[in-house]
């Protein structure tokens, strides 16, 4: 529930991994952990008395993090078991954002040639043949913009390139008949070029694996 990458500069925290900044280190990804926050405080949770919509992330740096985890502070314990109880509703915030976000992401893709795609594939995987709600098809959707943001947001691009969830509805195979191994293919590509194009600094090769586990779980299971 209260996770930290090492290398990385932010804490993530709760079902979404929630990117949460320390005051001396923000950067230009968009920041979840405090929207999330106050979609759980409107919705009626009680967070610990010092966790405010104000509150930076507690820990300045991984080491502070991992001493404090090993430790099992009091911090530590309140803010696992705050995320723990709201879970439920961190999955509503996650579907919440899917539904503000994807009227921006169409506009967006209409704006640039890709309206059509767009739209297709979006509804391709959300909607069964019949129109029933496909629920492995929903989970991609909502995980995907939780994990690696909409893709329209000027600020989170390298080389002018983006990787959130209008990038990798662009890159579908439209001749696959699985909507769902379709976005994982396109996912694994959008993700692999990040990796590639992002300063070396940064070593992302690093999360390779797990971002391509992560892009597994999209599949099917066969029975």
């Amino acid at each position: 529930m209260v996770w930290w990458n090492k290398g990385e500069e932010f804490a993530s925290c709760g079902i979404g991994h929630f990117i949460w900044y320390t005051a001396d280190k923000p950067m230009w990804f968009w920041e979840a952990f405090p929207p999330m926050l106050r979609f759980l405080v409107a919705h009626g949770a009680r967070p610990p008395h010092w966790l405010t919509l104000r509150t930076h992330c507690v820990w300045p740096n991984y080491e502070a993090w991992k001493r404090a985890k090993a430790k099992n502070t009091k911090r530590m314990r309140e803010l696992t078991d705050f995320l723990d109880r709201t879970k439920g509703l961190q999955a509503r915030f996650m579907l919440h954002r899917l539904n503000a976000s994807y009227p921006k992401i169409l506009a967006y893709a209409r704006a640039h040639g890709q309206g059509k795609i767009v739209e297709t594939n979006y509804r391709r995987l959300l909607y069964r043949r019949d129109g029933r709600i496909d629920p492995q098809g929903a989970y991609i959707l909502i995980d995907y913009i939780n994990f690696k943001g909409d893709g329209i947001n000027p600020g989170e691009r390298y080389q002018g390139k983006g990787w959130g969830l209008y990038q990798v509805l662009t890159r579908m195979n439209p001749k696959d008949p699985d909507p769902c191994h379709a976005f994982s293919v396109a996912g694994k590509r959008v993700l692999e070029r990040l990796i590639h194009i992002a300063p070396p600094e940064r070593r992302l090769w690093r999360f390779r694996r797990g971002w391509f586990n992560r892009m597994d779980t999209y599949l099917r299971r066969k029975r």
